[in-house]
């Protein structure tokens, strides 16, 4: 539980801000942002809130972004887990059941750092294979 809060912890404090402290109002038909200033009111300052489908980025950026944050967030978990596991070895102090689980924790931290490597490189897989056949056409 404590390593889901932790976890938790880190992506609210890596995850972007910029969306969240933006405060834009739509003109009629929602072409255009309203000239607001710091309490909503036309003060001649332009706030805009940037499509990330829009002009010059594909889904294709989007999702490779999104992977990349997630394999962000992961390694700094499995370090952090593997720095665990250091300290379970340690507490253990020769008791036979506490390595036994110290070692299946250090089991599964390792494969899921392979699952991470794995889906970047099923990702980059996959990319190039796209890229060849548009290519091909």
């Amino acid at each position: 539980m404590r390593i889901f809060a932790l976890a938790i912890i880190i992506l609210f404090t890596l995850a972007p801000t910029a969306l969240t402290s933006a405060q834009v109002q739509l003109g009629p038909g929602g072409a255009k942002p309203v000239q607001t200033g710091p309490g909503g009111a036309g003060t001649g300052e332009n706030t805009t809130l940037i499509n990330p489908l829009s002009s010059g980025t594909s889904l294709e950026t989007l999702l490779t972004s999104i992977l990349g944050f997630v394999i962000r967030i992961g390694s700094i978990v499995v370090v952090l887990m593997l720095v665990f596991v250091g300290y379970k070895f340690v507490v253990a102090r020769g008791d036979p059941g506490a390595i036994s689980e110290a070692k299946q924790m250090l089991l599964w931290t390792l494969i899921g750092a392979l699952v991470l490597l794995g889906a970047q490189a099923i990702a980059v897989g996959i990319k190039a294979t796209v890229q060849a056949l548009s290519v091909g056409r």
